[in-house]
């Protein structure tokens, strides 16, 4: 004698007694096969909500290929940017290779040559003097960033 069984699902708040099919032995069934007997509206839905129509499969293939071309936009981008940190590593080498020698050619300009060897040279070679008491005129300017000069500077001073 085949026995009943139940299960207990829970559904919201409520709990409720489902029955589960039961072994028959009718004809040419084995031992454990189960019939189910189910509703003809249910049935229908069943089948209608596990279908693959057309509309269905056109967007599943849609969102597939969105997904597919925003996976590889995404890649893209990613290797754009490695690419420029990489530019920007060999630029930032070149900016201190180019600041160390202009320090360098900095150094070597400030000790090619004295104030003394300046001083020989100009009032030697070029014959340059000192100017004398009574050659350099003060003016008195309003602002004090520079001064414009106009007319020739006066001979004597004001």
């Amino acid at each position: 004698m085949a026995t009943r069984r139940t299960m207990y699902y829970t559904d919201g708040s409520v709990v409720r007694k489902r029955e589960v099919a039961e072994p028959v032995r009718h004809g040419n069934r084995r031992e454990g096969d189960y019939h189910v007997t189910t509703h003809p509206r249910a049935a229908a839905k069943a089948e209608n909500s596990l279908g693959f129509d057309g509309r269905y499969m056109f967007v599943i293939t849609l969102m597939t290929v969105v997904m597919l071309v925003s996976c590889f936009v995404m890649l893209k981008i990613q290797n754009d940017v490695t690419t420029y940190e990489r530019q920007i590593l060999s630029l930032q080498n070149q900016l201190q290779t180019v600041q160390s020698d202009n320090i360098a050619f900095e150094n070597t300009l400030n000790n090619m040559y004295s104030l003394e060897e300046i001083y020989q040279v100009a009032t030697g070679e070029l014959g340059m003097i000192y100017s004398q008491e009574g050659q350099i005129v003060y003016y008195e300017s309003a602002r004090d960033d520079y001064v414009t000069q106009y007319k020739d500077v006066p001979a004597t001073g004001r």
